[in-house]
């Protein structure tokens, strides 16, 4: 059943951008990220991916119209990875610090060329551990920041309460890899000759599965703020943040939807700017203020939506004692 009392979207949003008002050194994360990702050095994996496309002999009996496709394919691909870097893996999922330009593979810096070196597949390995490692830590020291701004249950940090909320948090993308692995790639291959055999099942199926994901996961999205906030383990805070979600089900889906679109809008506005623009430079600023906001938000919605399915339990309860007596 709904709580008696619902959290208020704007009014989190508002304690979102008065607490960066007085903590904006948390600015410094996001554009310290990106503006690496702007100048930095890049790790290039094209060399390792060109040569096995080109190494790859199309079977025999292959029609006229599958070769051009396969060659359109490749193409797409060559073009894609050209200029992608491993270290864009320094953004982790989902723990991590937000980023604008991860996903940007950026051809030219505004200050020219980039110093760029390829990777072999060993260190293609390595790479990718190694920044997922540091992207992560990196996020988790940001989410201390802004969870401290929120000024919300402060208590001292001790080095063994550190470590046990580290190991709580550690688990959330671990995790999301085995069911990533387990459930949602076998799914996809489902989807995926579902579609060969008739594109409406694939369809229906892509539909059902994404539909399962938000059911699965919204009542979960709250278990890193849990964690941070009041140092519970992995599991009790995903029972928690399930107890709080489910009851405020409209206004946390509306919250994240809001978030969500705030921050699809005003990043497609950043990514204006070509390859080389300074004016790059301005839309890391912008995504860091709002990106900041949101997380900083997010916290203040979580915790009022707590406080609110806590006081209409204890409400329920104290009704239930009246009527029986």
């Amino acid at each position: 059943m709904p709580a008696r009392e619902q959290p208020k979207v704007f009014k989190a949003i508002k304690a979102g951008f008065d607490s960066l008002s007085s903590h904006v050194w948390l600015l410094l994360f996001p554009i310290a990220l990106d503006l690496f990702f702007l100048f930095g050095k890049r790790l290039l994996i094209s060399d390792q991916i060109n040569s096995f496309l080109s190494s790859f002999i199309p079977p025999e009996g292959m029609t006229t119209e599958l070769l051009a496709t396969w060659e359109d394919l490749k193409l797409l691909l060559s073009e894609t990875i050209n200029n992608f870097s491993l270290t864009s893996f320094l953004r982790s999922y989902p723990i991590g610090i937000p980023s604008l330009f991860s996903n940007r593979n950026f051809s030219v810096s505004p200050l020219g060329e980039y110093n760029t070196v390829q990777v072999s597949s060993i260190g293609t390995v390595l790479a990718v551990l190694g920044f997922s490692v540091v992207g992560f830590l990196l996020g988790v020291l940001y989410l201390y920041g802004v969870r401290n701004s929120t000024n919300i249950n402060l208590t001292k940090v001790t080095w063994q309460s550190f470590s046990k909320q580290l190991l709580s948090l550690i688990l959330i993308p671990l995790v999301l890899i085995v069911i990533a692995l387990v459930i949602f790639v076998p799914a996809l291959l489902i989807i995926a000759v579902l579609t060969i055999i008739l594109p409406l099942l694939g369809s229906i199926g892509s539909f059902l599965l994404y539909f399962l994901v938000l059911s699965a996961g919204i009542p979960l999205i709250f278990t890193a703020h849990e964690i941070l906030l009041y140092g519970i383990n992995f599991q009790d805070a995903i029972k928690e943040s399930i107890k709080v979600v489910r009851p405020t089900n409209m206004k946390t889906s509306s919250f994240l939807f809001f978030a969500f679109l705030v921050s699809y809008i005003t990043n497609l506005l950043w990514q204006i700017p070509e390859d080389g623009s300074y004016m790059l430079i301005v839309s890391i600023l912008g995504h860091a203020v709002i990106s900041t906001i949101l997380w900083i938000a997010s916290f203040h919605f979580y915790e009022d939506a707590r406080n609110c399915v806590h006081r209409s339990i204890v409400e329920e309860t104290l009704n239930s004692e009246h009527l029986s007596v």
